[in-house]
């Protein structure tokens, strides 16, 4: 027999084999009776202490048994509401058990429920013993999803009963950049940033947002350079370019030929003409892209004007209300008997047209915590960043997560400028990812189809 790590290789002959299915079969067997005795005497209702201890037994097999979990509350429960002075105790000692077993798996959902569960209903928690737990536990495996939720989990609790609350942001931001600098490939880390940065600028000046902002695009160049195939700081980097604060935009206003409706192409909701608005492909009245306007009469609009200062609403809080007033030709679009056939479809569909609100600002319920919160120049910061990732491609060629990007970013300058010379080079750019990036290559190949209909 050899050795390996210090310790002695057996030899798996027939009888090793055969003893070891025998001790297996046995703590199979014991384990299948101690849960039909604890299902027995939780469905006679015998709340005791032997049932307790069943529970016990069983969790200490397997940790993610969420029924014994199940019982295991209702116990400790029917205990509380006999003996009341032993609230915070029985709460301490699941507290206790519950780092017992998370060694045996720390990525276990149901032990990670039970400790929130334990802490929502004991008295007096204490959070900042909590908080040195999961910093331990993050020490030792810093991509732990489960523990940095926990963590998000446990500063709620910390900021509800802090007197300093903008510490208490602070030092957790501070915390995800420990974690992200000894280790960039940290993608909770990463999106816990994500959803503090917000508050930490809350109380900022504009100037000092957007210092924020050009420290955080430095941090995740840093982050694409070290591991340009990783994956979480592309993501972080895509998340940080789309949080700058636009204007709301006027792209096109669009009449097709002896038709009463006018698709408008923006995102805005009111108008100067007669007629109704509706939200195109939307379920929201309050959030649309496009909208159509039903005129009253069918006689062609050459001319739209609008003055969004007084009555747009911004459809999410990345817009905000640009100050010049709109002025913009109406183009007449001619596509046939088809197109007028299903027009007039389109119409008999239109339900609940758009109505004055007496708010000015709509609240996009997906974006609570993803709010823009900086004001670079969009346009300017779409080409330094296309820039940056040109020069990464030049050390990395074939970083398809560096294409990606590319794409992405190019896509959102050629809408915001209309130049073509972009398109063109985004074609090139999808070609190259359909070529190298084989389990990627319908999507590309959608993307590219996409792009060439719309242009």
């Amino acid at each position: 027999m050899s050795d390996v790590h210090g310790r002695k290789r057996e030899k798996n002959t027939e009888e090793v084999i055969k003893a070891r299915k025998l001790r297996e079969a046995g703590k199979i067997k014991e384990y299948n009776q101690l849960v039909s005795d604890c299902r027995t005497k939780m469905e006679n209702t015998q709340y005791d202490a032997e049932t307790f201890s069943l529970t016990t037994k069983i969790l200490q097999w397997n940790p993610d048994y969420y029924t014994i979990w199940n019982y295991r509350r209702i116990l400790i429960l029917d205990q509380i509401k006999n003996e009341p002075e032993k609230e915070k105790k029985s709460y301490q000692n699941e507290l206790v058990f519950f780092l017992q077993l998370i060694k045996m798996n720390p990525k276990s959902y149901w032990l990670w429920n039970h400790r929130i569960w334990c802490l929502q209903n004991m008295p007096n928690p204490d959070w900042d013993a909590e908080l040195l737990l999961v910093d331990k536990m993050l020490t030792m495996d810093a991509r732990n999803f489960h523990g940095w939720d926990y963590r998000r989990f446990v500063v709620s609790h910390l900021l509800n009963k802090s007197q300093d609350k903008p510490a208490v942001v602070k030092q957790e931001y501070d915390f995800t950049t420990r974690k992200i600098s000894a280790n960039f490939s940290n993608y909770s880390a990463w999106h816990q940033r994500s959803k503090l940065i917000p508050e930490v600028v809350s109380s900022m000046t504009a100037e000092e947002r957007d210092q924020v902002a050009a420290n955080e695009l430095e941090l995740v160049q840093a982050a694409v350079y070290t591991e340009p195939e990783d994956q979480s700081a592309w993501i972080y980097y895509w998340w940080l370019v789309g949080r700058v604060l636009e204007e709301v935009e006027l792209l096109g206003a669009y009449q097709l030929k002896d038709t009463p409706l006018v698709p408008r192409f923006f995102d805005a909701k009111n108008q100067p003409l007669l007629g109704k608005l509706y939200p195109f492909s939307s379920q929201d009245r309050e959030c649309a892209s496009v909208w159509i306007f039903l005129l009253e009469n069918t006689c062609p609009v050459k001319n739209l004007v609008l003055d969004p200062t007084t009555t747009i609403l911004p459809s999410s809080s990345a817009k905000k209300i640009p100050r010049a007033q709109w002025n913009i030709n109406i183009t007449e679009i001619n596509k046939g008997e088809g197109a007028y056939k299903r027009v007039e479809a389109l119409k008999n569909n239109l339900k609940n047209p758009w109505t004055s609100c007496s708010t000015k600002m709509y609240k996009d319920p997906a974006l609570d915590d993803q709010i823009s919160w900086y004001n670079l120049d969009k346009s300017q910061l779409l080409k330094d960043q296309i820039q940056v990732i040109r020069e990464l491609l030049e050390l990395e060629s074939d970083s398809a997560w560096a294409l990606q990007t590319l794409v992405h970013f190019l896509n959102q300058l050629l809408l915001r400028t209309g130049n073509l010379e972009i398109y063109s080079e985004i074609i090139d750019i999808l070609d190259k990812l359909i070529e190298i990036d084989q389990d990627r290559k319908n999507r590309y190949i959608d993307q590219k189809s996409n792009l060439i209909n719309l242009y």
